[in-house]
């Protein structure tokens, strides 16, 4: 593992202007944006597809059964809960779909895009997490004790998101939005524990965006 890097505010602005120069991950970013802001409530069938479609190319949540999963998210009636940032929505999302695992040992817990389809809602109030995140933000707790969790609680969104403003108070982020501490930790967490992209992301990327009948602006 590399040297951990103190935060600071210098820091967190370094990597957003990493993700912003880097075509893979603006260009999703626009495209959700686009997306969310066209189809913003969860009142039909058809839009909550087409949101977990570009999600689940974009980002690889491998949601293995998108119908499925839109219906389930079209009855929970998530729209008020996102409003006032409710964090009971998350878990509700990630379970109880009916997805089965693989040798069908009950539900798959898809937390990870339960985040990030909250996260493009509602970016202020609910922190996105992924193995990136998990795991730099076990290193900082490790180097620096800025907070004091499991590991297992990083998969418990109330404690996650707890977890996510003592890091941001730790280390004096105040001027930094929740949506820029995402990307810094997913940006900085590759960083320290990379991982192998090649064009098969940038392909997916692109074939999303036309998929979706977007344009990045």
């Amino acid at each position: 593992m590399k040297e951990l890097q103190t935060p600071t505010n210098e820091l967190v602005d370094e990597y957003i202007d990493k993700f912003n120069n880097d075509a893979r991950y603006y260009l999703a970013d626009q495209a959700i944006i686009n997306l969310f802001q066209k189809f913003p409530e969860n009142r039909k069938l058809e839009d909550i597809l087409l949101k977990i479609s570009v999600i689940n190319d974009l980002y690889s949540t491998n949601i293995f059964g998108t119908f499925i999963m839109a219906r389930h998210i079209l009855s929970l009636q998530i729209d008020n809960a996102l409003l006032t940032a409710d964090p009971k929505i998350v878990n509700m999302i990630a379970t109880g779909h009916g997805i089965s695992k693989p040798k069908g040992n009950g539900d798959r817990n898809f937390y990870s895009f339960a985040t990030k389809y909250c996260n493009w809602h509602n970016k202020d109030n609910y922190p996105i997490y992924d193995s990136f995140v998990h795991k730099i933000l076990i290193a900082f707790r490790d180097k620096d004790s800025f907070s004091e969790f499991e590991e297992s609680d990083l998969r418990d969104f109330p404690k996650f998101k707890l977890i996510i403003t003592d890091f941001k108070n730790k280390y004096s982020l105040s001027s930094h939005t929740l949506k820029e501490i995402d990307k810094f930790l997913w940006m900085y967490g590759q960083t320290i524990f990379p991982n192998n992209y090649g064009k098969k992301e940038i392909r997916m990327v692109t074939n999303a965006i036309a998929n979706a009948g977007l344009r990045a602006r």
